[in-house]
Formats: structure tokens, C-alpha cells, sequence
């Protein structure tokens, strides 16, 4: 599992427009350690990549305070609140605790209805077990947020898409990953080299552009989700990294999609079928998130043209999105 993990991204695809969200009312100035994510080491020895570099990061600051003066704005809807701007918290960063987030049941089940369709399509049985679970992954992470505004709807929907990647699972947890830095748009990596991202996983940090994470719900059927992503990275990690509050069905099972993955990502590389992007052809880990990406977004699909994967992931993931959610859990 690599450090730092970027998504596949052209520049040029459409951004899903602001959206009518609700405004956090209050905010908590609790901080935990920050995780850095700008590396203003250079070891290459050579005067023109560090000039190079230097003009990146100044230039990146200036858009960067651009864009913390840039809120997230509401469209009008009657049935939302009107939303307030919150202060600058510690250098432009909102940071919330996630067990002080008293999210009542009326409020998660209206954004979830609103924006997660697969909250939607549960049994009332499963909404129950969902929401008990929602609140319990909030309630142990911390949320930063690197604007002047937040939104309820960040920490809603992101804990939303862990739970139902994991929601055929015992262990959902993901503890290894305390913390999710949430950012307006996408944001600098600088390993292995410098570039800009939508998403990646590093340390005890899932690191998102919230931007591109809503864009992932707004084309529901493209196979690109960069939430999905970055949690099935995650959950890899916890998994065979950490080694700890492993479930051990899915541990168990992986081997399964290990022996059907290589075959199918071996043909995609040899100008297979083409359901798979040219950047999950970089390395299987690539490979095993979007996987997971199309599993969910085009099932029907990856069930016609790679059946005995489909079948793998199925069984792997407990659910059958391609025909019900569930495939075996209780």
C-alpha cells in the first residue's frame, strides 16, 4: 500500500455545481495534531528543481488563499436552512470533533434520503442498522475542514460511503483512520512528486476533495467515486497493513478476488474489454480500489462482462448491488 495514493483525474471534466447545503451551527475548537501534507524537502541537488518547486508552492498558496476565501455556498431551497459563515478556526481550518456532531435522526435521514441513494433502497431493518452505524464511525473520527464554511452534509456523506462500502461487514470501524481532512477542491501531494490530488490515504488520514467526492454521487453510473476509492484503499490497509479490528471473513476472501482480479487486470492491460480506467492498470492496488468503484456504480455490468469477479466481490463485500444490496448478512 503505497503512502500516497492519487486518483485518476483529466482537469477538464465538469464540477457539480454548489450545492444547497446545511451550514454547521456551531464550531468546535478542539484540535488534534495536524497531518502535513506539504513536504518542503528537495533532494534532487539541481538549482532548477528547486526553483521549480519553490514557484509550485508559492503558487499553490495563492490559490490556496483564494480558496479560503471562497465559502461553500447555499442555493435556495425553502426547505433548507439559510446557513450561516463560520470564523476561521486555527489558520483557516474548522475542525470537529466527531462525537460533539449531535446529529439527530430526522437530519441524517434527510440528507441521506436526499443524496445517498443507497441508504434509499434499504429494508427498514437495514436503515436502522445503517444509521446505528453511521453514528457510531462519526462518532470516533475527527473531520477537518480546510475552508471558512462547513457543511453537515461532509462528515454525513463521507461516513455514509464507508458504511455502505462495509455494510455487509462485522468490522466497519476503519479506526486505523481517525482523521478525514475535507478540502473545497483538489489539494497538493508532493510524494512521490509534486502534483495536485482529489484523494488519497496517508498515515491515520483519508485526505478528500469535497468537490470531486460530490461529483462522484452526481455521475452515480461512471465507475469514478473518489470516496469509494479512497475508502476501499483504506480498508486494504487496515486490513493487511495494520492487521488490527480485522474482519476476518474479508481478510479470508481476498485471496478469492486476488486469483479472479490478476486474470481480469491482466486482460484489461492487454486491451481487454475496457470497463477499467488506464489508471487502475498503474498497479493492483489501483486496480483493487476501482474495482470496488465499479462494483458499486456499473454492477450490472461488471457482472455481464466479468462474471466470476462480480461473483468474487459479492461474496468478498457480503452484498449484490446488481441485484439486492445484501447478499448474506444479518
Amino acid at each position: 500500500m503505497p503512502q500516497d495514493t492519487t486518483i485518476y483525474w483529466d482537469g477538464n471534466s465538469p464540477l457539480p455545481p454548489e450545492i444547497d447545503s446545511l451550514t454547521f451551527e456551531q464550531v468546535t475548537a478542539s484540535s488534534p495534531g495536524q497531518q502535513e501534507f506539504i513536504n518542503d524537502d528537495d533532494n534532487s541537488g539541481t538549482l532548477f528543481i528547486f526553483l521549480s518547486f519553490t514557484v509550485i508552492i508559492v503558487l499553490v498558496a495563492l490559490y490556496n488563499n483564494f480558496l479560503t476565501k471562497q465559502p461553500l455556498k447555499n442555493d435556495k431551497d425553502p426547505d433548507l436552512d439559510e446557513g450561516i459563515l463560520l470564523p476561521v478556526i486555527q489558520n483557516h481550518l474548522l475542525v470537529y470533533a466527531g462525537n460533539s456532531l449531535k446529529f439527530d435522526d430526522e437530519l441524517l435521514e434527510d440528507i441521506l434520503i436526499k443524496r445517498f441513494p443507497f441508504y434509499d433502497s434499504l429494508s427498514e431493518t437495514d436503515k436502522v442498522k445503517f444509521i446505528k452505524r453511521l453514528r457510531r464511525f462519526i462518532d470516533i473520527k475527527t473531520f477537518i475542514i480546510h475552508d471558512i464554511s462547513g457543511f453537515k452534509e461532509m462528515p454525513i456523506l463521507i461516513s455514509a460511503t464507508a458504511i455502505q462500502i462495509s455494510f455487509g461487514l462485522d468490522k466497519y470501524l476503519l479506526p486505523n483512520f481517525d482523521t478525514f481532512n475535507i478540502y473545497p477542491k483538489e489539494f497538493l501531494g508532493t510524494h512521490p512528486f509534486v502534483r495536485f490530488l482529489i484523494g488519497n490515504v496517508t498515515g491515520n488520514t483519508i485526505n478528500l476533495s469535497w468537490k470531486h467526492f460530490l461529483e462522484g454521487f452526481k455521475y452515480p453510473d461512471d465507475g469514478q467515486n473518489v470516496g469509494m476509492h479512497e475508502i476501499a484503499h483504506a480498508l486494504y490497509y487496515q486490513t493487511f497493513v495494520v492487521e488490527k479490528n480485522v474482519d476476518k471473513e474479508f481478510r479470508d476472501t481476498f485471496t478469492d478476488f486476488d486469483s479472479h482480479g490478476n486474470k481480469v487486470y491482466n486482460l484489461e492491460k492487454l486491451d481487454g474489454p475496457g470497463l477499467y480506467s488506464d489508471y487502475a492498470m498503474r498497479d493492483f492496488q489501483e486496480f483493487w480500489a476501482e474495482s470496488v468503484e465499479i462494483f458499486f456504480e456499473k454492477p450490472v455490468q461488471m457482472k455481464a462482462v466479468y462474471p466470476g469477479l462480480y461473483a468474487t466481490m459479492s461474496d468478498l463485500l457480503n452484498q449484490d448491488p446488481a441485484g439486492s444490496h445484501l447478499s448474506n448478512t444479518t
